[in-house]
């Protein structure tokens, strides 16, 4: 990959922004999502399905990157690396938590964490960034982004509106959505749609409001960016053949194998 780092992060932002923008905040519920994998529900919430295929796309291609030449030497692996932390650093600066979770993942997984030959020639200075940013990789970190919550979350609509009249949030900002799909699962597994004689369940309806109002919220800061696409690269992360997560653990215990 011959791509400047900071041209990766932008681009990766560029891509996630556009997806993330997108999503149909409904489709994000618990109730919804959790029914996904059922027969006949290939197309459910196909908003959020393209965000986090997007999100999957980029942790296998820094697997693959790091893994799937077998001519490299740990070095060289060591110098991919290195590159995915330089592209998580400015993806951290864009707001980009999406594919700088993405990343850490990637270079957290079993199939590259496990090379300790390569990670002894990763310079230290880049294994210190490396090691702060997934101290500070943690789901209460993205959801400082929200850094205005609306006092009422019965007027979705509204509270939108408003934040466009106010400018709100006018840095770019894209989270990782898993944090908000987790909370509305989470929502949903332990409280009731409905309480005695049908009634509906309120309280449950006012916290799904509120996560959806941050992820509203935050498709607002994500339409901030002005970043140029750049095709050679798009087309290059689009036609990329990823390794699956078997098949980059089985290379992994090639490259070194088990003591």
């Amino acid at each position: 990959m011959d791509f400047p780092p900071k041209l990766v992060a932008e681009q990766l932002t560029s891509i996630d922004a556009d997806l993330f923008k997108k999503v149909v905040p409904q489709q994000c519920l618990g109730s919804i999502w959790s029914k996904r994998n059922e027969p006949s529900n290939e197309h459910l919430a196909c908003t959020v399905r393209a965000t986090i295929t997007q999100f999957n796309d980029v942790t296998n291609c820094v697997i693959t990157t790091c893994l799937g030449n077998p001519r490299m030497t740990a070095r060289d692996r060591a110098m991919v690396a290195e590159h995915w932390i330089k592209v998580a650093k400015p993806c951290q600066i864009l707001w980009n938590y999406s594919s700088m979770h993405a990343i850490l993942s990637a270079l957290q997984s079993a199939s590259v964490h496990r090379l300790k030959n390569t990670w002894a020639k990763v310079s230290r200075k880049k294994l210190r960034t490396f090691k702060t940013m997934c101290t500070k990789d943690n789901p209460q970190s993205r959801k400082l982004l929200i850094q205005e919550r609306p006092s009422k979350v019965g007027t979705l609509g509204i509270n939108v509106q408003r934040a466009w009249k106010r400018g709100w949030q006018k840095k770019g900002a894209v989270p990782f959505l898993g944090t908000f799909l987790t909370d509305l699962l989470m929502l949903d597994t332990a409280m009731e749609e409905y309480l005695e004689e049908n009634e509906i369940n309120h309280q449950k309806k006012n916290k799904e409001y509120r996560v959806m109002t941050e992820i509203m919220l935050l498709q607002v800061a994500a339409d901030h960016y002005n970043i140029e696409p750049k095709h050679p690269f798009k087309a290059w992360f689009q036609s990329g053949k990823w390794l699956s997560e078997e098949e980059s653990y089985i290379l992994s215990c090639q490259l070194e194998p088990r003591s």
